[in-house]
């Protein structure tokens, strides 16, 4: 085993690793298009994204392998554009699987670039408007991709919402909420966190950069109504949505999606960390994967109770977990209100982990429901029932 994967995995075996995987990842992968035979086909002859992924077998040489496959059949001359859009979806969706949980080898790079090919190749066959931005912000450019219905509605400038991933997800992996965002008839920026994908930030406490702040101000002086924008964030990008909710005056709703707070970035929980996301951690803020202890020390500064006045949030705000979550624990759902005088909408499901995978399907539409509601669109789907611990 390599130094890297002796480090990231610890005391845990690689078929533990899998496993953890299979609870955390792969019902968010299937719900998005992913096969679950092919899944799990790939995974087990791996030995998982953290050890030897570049290997004949590897974690990124296999997924990478599925989405070349279904690019070649995306580029087939004999199919619509309707199902060259769906497939060019699924390579994206596979190449993103290989890279995961960060782009740090040969392999996984090579994946990621493929990934940003097959979306651009499907751009032109989408329904609606799709095209890549770069926005300025001083010497360098937050990179995005904004989506647009492409219906005609009654509103002629649509709601915005501002989308982004946490460590180990990049703007290409949350296409698909961003796809239902679009379906709810609103216009869409997804964004890189900083230390992932393109972004060309490191990962640092609140106030360091101003990227979301730029990219919010974008939103709301463009062609969309900049009396209605909101934002959606996974995981790290849930931090990243109650910060600027905070700070960010443009903001009218917010969605946090397992996003980290307080008890997170102690000591003791950043320690207890699976393999996956100190990996991830660790390229984000620019380090070597075998230096999380170095990363540790910046980590700990990351508390929202310490570094944003929470007192300054007064626009709906809608917080979703599972109540077993092991990366953020569930009390930081609640320190959101109990510490942070927040009111707060809460869905809780029970026994489910981070962001909770298993009920993906049900919540991530419903949230962007929720999401169109306050920023005043039409009536959609009414909120799922809130599981209470």
């Amino acid at each position: 085993m390599n130094i890297r994967c002796t480090i990231m995995l610890s005391d845990k075996g690689v078929d533990e690793e899998l496993q953890w995987l299979e609870f955390e990842k792969f019902p968010i992968w299937e719900a998005c298009g992913a096969d679950r035979g092919r899944l799990r086909e790939i995974a087990s002859r791996s030995g998982g994204p953290l050890f030897e992924p570049d290997g004949r077998n590897g974690w990124a040489t296999g997924f990478m392998r599925e989405g070349d496959r279904l690019m070649d059949r995306a580029r087939s001359p004999a199919i619509g554009d309707l199902e060259k859009a769906d497939l060019y979806d699924q390579a994206a969706l596979y190449y993103g699987i290989a890279k995961m949980p960060s782009a740090e080898t040969p392999a996984k790079r090579q994946a990621y670039q493929r990934q940003r090919k097959a979306l651009a190749e499907a751009g032109p066959r989408f329904p609606f408007t799709f095209r890549r931005e770069e926005i300025p912000l001083g010497d360098r450019k937050i990179v995005g991709y904004y989506y647009e219905p492409g219906q005609p509605r009654e509103i002629t400038r649509p709601e915005a919402v501002l989308l982004t991933g946490g460590a180990d997800v990049t703007k290409e992996d949350v296409h698909a909420v961003a796809l239902q965002i679009v379906r709810d008839g609103m216009a869409c920026l997804s964004v890189d966190m900083p230390g992932t994908g393109e972004s060309e930030w490191k990962l640092r406490p609140p106030g360091t950069d101003n990227v979301y702040d730029k990219a919010i101000k974008y939103l709301a002086g463009r062609g969309d109504d900049p009396g209605r924008i909101g934002m959606m964030g996974l995981g790290f990008g849930g931090y990243w949505a109650i910060a600027s909710a905070a700070t960010c005056p443009e903001l009218k709703a917010a969605v946090n999606c397992g996003g980290p707070v307080h008890r997170t970035f102690s000591h003791e929980s950043l320690k207890k960390l699976p393999g996956y996301y100190k990996l991830a951690l660790s390229s984000a803020m620019g380090y070597d994967p075998a230096d999380f202890d170095k990363a540790l020390g910046i980590l700990g500064e990351f508390s929202l109770l310490k570094c944003v006045d929470l007192r300054r949030i007064d626009i709906p705000l809608l917080s979703v977990n599972g109540s077993n979550d092991p990366v953020v624990p569930i009390e930081d759902l609640f320190i959101i209100a109990e510490e942070g005088g927040v009111k707060q909408d809460e869905w809780v499901f029970q026994e489910d982990g981070h962001c909770a995978p298993h009920r993906f399907p049900e919540w991530m539409p419903r949230a962007v429901d929720w999401l169109a509601n306050r920023l005043g669109g039409r009536d959609r789907m009414p909120r799922p029932d809130i599981v209470q611990l």
